[in-house]
């Protein structure tokens, strides 16, 4: 019966073995990544400083530079390493699903990336830019402007994280309406409530001003029509041919 037992629980532990290596694998690529990043850590930051030439910064702590060089090698090297983190994922996931999920889900995964890649960029080139220049423009003369080089790299990381995560939407509206939990004539019904709903959020992420509101809740509502197409495309014939053939 303890043999019968041990061999019933091999497949879990394989997988938590596996789990494990694989876990080992992400931290250790991370950390280097991070090791060499530290080291271009002060060109990193220099095109952060570039998106607004006219904006002094200074730091008010003797660790607070040194904690700004690890905040952004941190950042980079997750960036960085973001591929090999989504490999790893997979190599471990699609062991257990069938065909067409791994299709759906490796497409999933690479388009993701682009996704969130995209939304970086688009913050980086378009967004921060007009928001910088409008909170300069925004000085009181009686009043000295001391941004400290934390809270602007801190911003900064949060706008580009931010703009990455919301232009993961049509990836998530794929993977839910292929699941079956929405679907297109929900989307559509609740067209106007989401447009609501995505102006409360951008009022509640940005900082309280009208620019910073409306460069994030615009590229939403874009997003929010881009991801109804992408449910409709979801569940064309040609999706579900896919599947039928599959299961077969």
């Amino acid at each position: 019966e303890t043999l019968k037992h041990d061999n019933d629980n091999m497949p879990l532990l394989e997988h938590l073995s596996e789990l494990r290596n694989r876990l080992k694998i992400v931290v250790i690529v991370n950390l280097l990544a991070m090791i060499v990043s530290f080291q271009f850590s002060e060109n990193i930051i220099s095109y952060l400083l570039n998106l607004n030439p006219g904006m002094h910064l200074v730091y008010i702590s003797p660790s607070e530079l040194l904690m700004v060089y690890i905040q952004v090698s941190i950042i980079v090297a997750l960036i960085v390493c973001s591929p090999v983190t989504l490999y790893q994922t997979w190599a471990f996931l699609e062991k257990g699903l069938k065909k067409h999920e791994k299709t759906y889900i490796l497409i999933s995964l690479l388009f993701g990336l682009i996704c969130f890649i995209a939304g970086v960029c688009f913050c980086y080139i378009i967004v921060l830019p007009t928001m910088l220049e409008f909170f300069l423009r925004l000085e009181i003369s009686e009043v000295t402007n001391m941004i400290s080089i934390s809270s602007y790299t801190s911003f900064i990381n949060f706008m580009l994280l931010s703009f990455g995560i919301i232009f993961e939407m049509p990836v998530v509206i794929f993977i839910l309406t292929k699941i079956n939990i929405i679907n297109t004539e929900f989307l559509e019904k609740n067209r106007g409530i989401s447009i609501v709903i995505i102006f409360i959020a951008a009022t509640i992420i940005t900082p309280p001003d009208v620019v910073s509101q409306l460069m994030l809740g615009l590229p939403m509502v874009v997003l929010l029509q881009i991801s109804i197409a992408i449910s409709k495309l979801a569940n064309k014939p040609f999706f579900k041919k896919k599947e039928d053939n599959y299961a077969d």
